[in-house]
């Protein structure tokens, strides 16, 4: 969730809350001083009811008043404390309506009676009611503007966040690409575009110096390594005992290891300084069965079973690249196959599957094209072919996607 739409959500929230609270509180405080009105109708009432009997020592006649009712009834003892209730009396319409009632004692002409004097509380309702309607709409009226200029401003607030987040997606470490971040008036947003660039600026400095280590490291084994590999050769010529050829074995292989290793990295510092920026148009159909020519013997000698569904497809990409892509692939259905085993290659216009048998459990899909990733330590492999598989496709425009099904490793390329 956008945090603009959270902040929206739990604004309109507390909005809703307040307002149900305000309404709640108004319609109380409204009731409660027309109420008190009506009860000081009443005690007024009241107040004229008793000066007449002192003056007169005789009840007044009831006066028919619309929405107010009079009425004496005889009783034992002077109710000595009056009293205000409400309750519903049934008009000349026969229709019970609310009505507020003051009882109070009174004596006249030498006996006791309870009066008791009733307003209409239906025209106090009405009003209630036009005053909170009118109080709710203009509450929605406030709400529903807050709403619309919140998100309004909001969203033109935080426009300098998200553009300056759509300059951090375009932002690639290996492109020597400085940030350029749209300038705008708001201090939190200008110390954090500064702090990205000055982070971004760091990362890229160590990423070059880390990667122009890697090729000079690489390139200036290959000489030092090339000599000792010629040494073992003429070493290994020689008429050695079978322990001495025991003990020069492992060093070859060790060498040859740290060659194919130290090729590895020269070939991916090599992709990713652009030196494969020459693309032609590709016959992948025609590379992937010579390819297959190439492999078949290895395959033979293991007893793997390869079928294939090739339809004509051509890429525009590096002819050096689309070699190493395709060598890579198959060398790594080959290896993580088994005697008896198959491999299985799809072509069609928009892309290549290659699925192959396989002992091994399912590979990590968060660490699969990371560089020296095994899933097995002590494994003869450098952990570098398909970080390279997914730096060729990168730089060729294209997706690879892995997949794992009842002990089947599929690897598979898209492009557009």
């Amino acid at each position: 969730m956008k945090l603009f739409t959270k902040y929206n959500r739990i604004n309109l929230l507390a909005t809703i809350v307040i307002f149900l609270l305000a309404s709640v509180t108004f319609y109380i405080a409204i009731r409660y001083i027309l109420i008190d009105q009506v009860d000081q109708d009443l005690s007024i009432e009241q107040h004229e009811i008793e000066t007449y009997v002192k003056e007169h020592n005789v009840l007044p006649e009831p006066i028919p008043v619309k929405d107010q009712k009079i009425a004496y009834a005889t009783a034992t003892q002077v109710l000595t404390k009056r009293k205000f209730k409400t309750i519903d009396i049934v008009d000349r319409d026969d229709e019970k309506n609310p009505y507020r009632t003051l009882q109070f004692g009174i004596v006249a002409s030498g006996k006791i009676y309870t009066v008791s004097v009733s307003k209409s509380l239906a025209g106090t309702d009405d009003l209630i009611t036009s005053i909170l309607l009118i109080s709710s709409i203009t509450i929605l009226a406030m709400l529903i503007a807050s709403v619309v200029i919140n998100r309004l401003l909001l969203k033109r607030l935080w426009k300098p966040f998200y553009e300056s987040l759509n300059t951090m997606k375009k932002f690639k470490l290996d492109k020597r690409q400085a940030l350029d971040f749209t300038s705008n008036g708001v201090e939190e947003f200008t110390v954090m575009n500064e702090t990205l660039r000055h982070a971004t600026e760091q990362a890229q400095r160590d990423y070059l110096l880390l990667k122009e280590f890697t090729e000079n490291a690489s390139h200036e084994m290959q000489t030092p390594l090339a000599i000792i590999r010629s040494k073992l050769d003429l070493l290994i010529q020689e008429n050695l005992s079978e322990i001495q050829s025991k003990n020069v074995q492992p060093v070859y292989e060790a060498i040859e290891k740290l060659s194919r290793l130290t090729q590895s990295l020269l070939f991916l510092a090599k992709i990713e300084n652009n030196q494969f920026s020459q693309t032609s148009s590709i016959d992948l159909k025609e590379k992937i069965e010579q390819k297959i020519l190439a492999f078949n013997e290895l395959w033979q000698n293991q007893n793997i079973s390869v079928s294939t569904s090739l339809h004509p497809a051509h890429v525009n990409m590096n002819n050096e690249l689309a070699d190493t892509l395709l060598n890579n692939l198959f060398s790594n259905a080959t290896r993580h196959n088994f005697p008896n085993g198959f491999i299985r290659v799809k072509l069609n216009g928009k892309q290549l599957t290659i699925v192959n048998s396989s002992m091994q459990k399912k590979l990590s899909d968060q660490r699969i094209f990371s560089r020296f990733y095994k899933q097995a330590e002590g494994s003869a492999n450098n952990g570098l072919g398909l970080s390279i598989v997914k730096h060729i496709c990168d730089v060729s425009g294209f997706a690879i996607h892995y997949a794992f099904n009842e002990q089947q490793h599929s690897f598979t390329v898209d492009w557009p």
